[in-house]
């Protein structure tokens, strides 16, 4: 090998090592190389840079044969011999006395590898916070269901889909009964776990078409797409029972009342929750823990039997 051709790769600060493709053996290395490999002495690639009795299992040696002077591939490799991350640049030249041989240059990408790793973790934890801060804006921090801002959203977009379809769209008012009284007589936080359960019940009670959600104190809302008012009334009375049924922990029993409007053409969300507000008041008026409906239904839905409540 020419004394400039070496010197030439004595400078670049780089490892530097030609193989032949025939035999595996070094022909020559660079300074830097040199000062991993020590003198080659007829030895193959893998024996001195890898400490390996077998060419490496990922060595393109075997690919280039037969190739165009020239070629080259680009990759990166993990050296478990120096626990070191290289990009390898190999390509197929004709050596000085006409063999074919390898050149390869091995750039040490470690930390801009680390970096990279650590780029991608932090965009990983970005993702999953942004998920997370996605996930807060539209759920209830007490109850763990939609909030007042999703379920407006949702309003907004059933309404829309009605208009768009013909197809009816039922909405519920659901107000916990008397709900001043149980935080008063058994504290807030036994009001904060009554709200949790009733926000639980009317979950597990919903068709999956519906959407449910707390739309502020201990009032809860259902929308029913495609669904007319005698339909969401059955819904509204399967909530009620199913909270009526159920007892609560420090508290006993917890009955609700509810309102069911069925969305009227040209109406806005604002006017179609006022009327399921209006019926949900005149459950209240007609001894609260049922149903009344708002329109030409007939206005309420008791539950069979029950004894009036007295009025607060």
């Amino acid at each position: 090998m020419p004394d400039y051709w070496a010197s030439a790769f004595d400078v670049v600060p780089f490892p530097i090592y030609v193989v032949d493709m025939a035999t595996f053996e070094l022909i020559n290395v660079n300074r830097t190389m040199r000062k991993r490999t020590g003198e080659i002495d007829g030895r193959k690639c893998h024996q001195a840079v890898y400490g390996s009795d077998k060419p490496c299992a990922f060595c393109v040696i075997p690919g280039m044969q037969g190739g165009d002077m020239g070629q080259t591939i680009i990759f990166e490799h993990f050296n478990e011999a120096d626990d070191r991350w290289y990009q390898l640049q190999e390509t197929r030249i004709a050596w000085f006395d006409g063999r074919p041989a390898k050149y390869s240059i091995a750039v040490d990408v470690t930390q801009l590898k680390g970096a990279q790793n650590a780029l991608a973790e932090a965009h990983a934890d970005l993702a999953i916070k942004n998920r997370e801060l996605e996930r807060l804006t539209v759920t209830d921090s007490l109850t763990g269901i939609s909030n007042r801002r999703h379920l407006t959203a949702v309003l907004d977009h059933e309404v829309a889909s009605a208009r768009r379809s013909g197809l009816p769209l039922s909405v519920l008012l659901i107000d916990v009964d008397r709900f001043k009284q149980v935080n008063d007589t058994f504290g807030h936080q036994a009001g904060d776990a009554v709200l949790a359960q009733v926000a639980g019940i009317v979950v597990r009670n919903v068709r999956a078409t519906d959407a449910a959600g707390r739309w502020g104190g201990e009032e809860f809302v259902v929308t029913c797409p495609g669904t007319p008012a005698q339909a969401g009334a059955a819904v509204a009375e399967k909530l009620r029972a199913a909270i009526d049924a159920h007892t609560f922990p420090a508290v006993g029993k917890v009955t609700c009342s509810i309102g069911v409007a069925e969305w009227l053409e040209g109406e806005s969300v604002g006017l179609l929750l006022a009327r399921a507000d209006a019926a949900l008041y005149r459950a209240k008026s007609d001894g609260r823990n049922c149903t009344a409906v708002a329109g030409p239904l007939p206005s309420a839905f008791g539950a069979p039997g029950a004894p009036a409540a007295p009025a607060v």
